[in-house]
Parts: C-alpha cells; sequence; structure tokens
C-alpha cells in the first residue's frame, strides 16, 4: 500500500473489492477497520460489523452467537439495498443503540425494541 500513503483519494479509486484487499494487507488493519475505512471514508457501500452488531443480532435471535463476521455482513448486503449512506446509518443507529441500551448487561426496560427475545431478562 506504501504508493497510496500519502494520497488516500488514489487509493480510494481502487475496485471495492480491491481496495478491501489492499487496505487487509497492512499490519493492524483488520475486516472492522478495512470496511469502516471504506464506508466511512470511501463511501462506498459495505456494511461494518462490530461486537456492537453482533451482540445486537444475537440478542434479537437472527444470528448464533458464534456467526462469523463474513455472515453478518453478508445477511445485511442481501437484506439491504446497496447504499454507502443507508448501511453507514446503520452502523452508527446500532453503536447507539448498544451503547444506550443492548449493554453487555442489557438495560432492556427503556428499550425500544420489546419484541426483543431478551427484553426484560
Amino acid at each position: 500500500m506504501g504508493r497510496y500513503e500519502d494520497d488516500p483519494e488514489q487509493l480510494f479509486q481502487l475496485e471495492t473489492n480491491l481496495l478491501r484487499d489492499t487496505l487487509l494487507q497492512v499490519h493492524g488493519i483488520g475486516p472492522e477497520t478495512a470496511d469502516s475505512m471504506i464506508c466511512y471514508a470511501a463511501h462506498r457501500p459495505m456494511f461494518v460489523v462490530d461486537a456492537y452488531t453482533k451482540r445486537l443480532f444475537h440478542r434479537l435471535g437472527w444470528l448464533g452467537e458464534k456467526a462469523s463476521y463474513a455472515t453478518i455482513q453478508t445477511l445485511v448486503h442481501q437484506a439491504l439495498p446497496r447504499d454507502a449512506h443507508q448501511l453507514g446509518e446503520l452502523h452508527a443507529l446500532i453503536v447507539q443503540h448498544a451503547k444506550q441500551h443492548c449493554r453487555a448487561k442489557p438495560v432492556c426496560l427503556s428499550c425500544p425494541l420489546s419484541f426483543c427475545p431478551a427484553y426484560g431478562r
């Protein structure tokens, strides 16, 4: 990736899969960081999977606790339009929801997702 270090716009001109592969070759950049850069900096339709997403989707009963990053990302990509703004907004809303309600120890009484199987436990 050395040839792009001084010009992220040149890096972001790569096709999305090549951009992701290039970012993943950088020491310290994993799928979550690469996808965050693709979605938020390059403005490409890429859903970012993080611990909050995994926790929420598991509690909603949509996925098992051990679901992989790729499985979760594919589920979202298949369910929603490939729109960078929408996917970024969904991720941001999940983060906000998890910080307020779906914590490691859930705060269900004020949670707006009363249909959640974990609600009230």
